[in-house]
C-alpha cells in the first residue's frame, strides 16, 4: 500500500521549485508554484531530507542532489536515460548522442530529447545538464534563462557563455 503523497516547495534563486514525495521518493517536481504539480497529496511546510538537500544545493553544496531518491517512470529506455542524467555530474555537460550512447542507443539523441523534454523531476534528474553536440545550451522547459543560471551556478559555464 502505496503511502500519502506529500508536497512542499523551496524558494530559490531563479523562482520557486515544487515537489512530490511518496514514500521518500520523490514522483515530480518543477520550478513554480506547487499548483503545477499534477500529483496531488498534503501541503507540507518541509520534507527533512529533501528540503535539507536541495537547499544545500542552492547554497553551494553541488553534490547535496545526489543524495535524494527519486522514482523512475516511464519506458525502460526512459528510465536509463533519467539514470544516465543523474550520473552526469555538476559543473559537467552531456550531448543528447552522449546520453543515447550510455542509454545503449546510439542512434537516438531525438529520442534522449524527448526523455529530458518529458523528465518529471528536472533539477535532481539534471535535464539541464544536457546540451546539442555543437556546444550550445538547447532547450530547457523552464527557459534558457533558467538552464543558464543553473549550469553557470555549477561551474558547467561561464558567465556570458551561449
Amino acid at each position: 500500500m502505496k503511502s500519502t503523497v506529500l508536497l512542499s516547495s523551496i524558494k530559490t534563486e531563479i523562482g520557486p521549485y515544487s515537489f512530490a514525495v511518496q514514500d521518500g521518493l520523490v514522483i515530480e517536481a518543477t520550478f513554480g508554484a506547487m499548483s503545477r504539480l499534477k500529483s496531488r497529496g498534503r501541503k507540507v511546510r518541509s520534507i527533512p531530507k529533501i528540503s535539507t538537500a536541495l537547499q544545500r544545493y542552492f547554497a553551494g553544496d553541488l553534490r547535496a542532489l545526489d543524495k535524494i531518491k527519486v522514482s523512475e517512470s516511464g519506458s525502460p529506455f526512459h528510465k536509463k536515460v533519467m539514470r544516465a542524467m543523474r550520473r552526469i555530474p555538476a559543473g559537467s555537460v552531456a550531448s543528447y548522442g552522449e546520453l543515447a550512447r550510455k542509454a545503449g542507443r546510439a542512434r537516438a539523441s531525438r529520442a534522449v530529447g524527448s526523455a529530458c523534454s518529458g523528465n518529471p523531476i528536472p533539477l535532481i534528474v539534471p535535464c539541464h545538464r544536457v546540451v546539442r553536440s555543437d556546444g550550445k545550451l538547447g532547450q530547457y522547459g523552464y527557459g534558457i534563462k533558467a538552464k543558464r543560471w543553473l549550469l553557470e551556478f555549477e561551474g558547467a559555464l561561464d558567465h556570458g557563455s551561449k
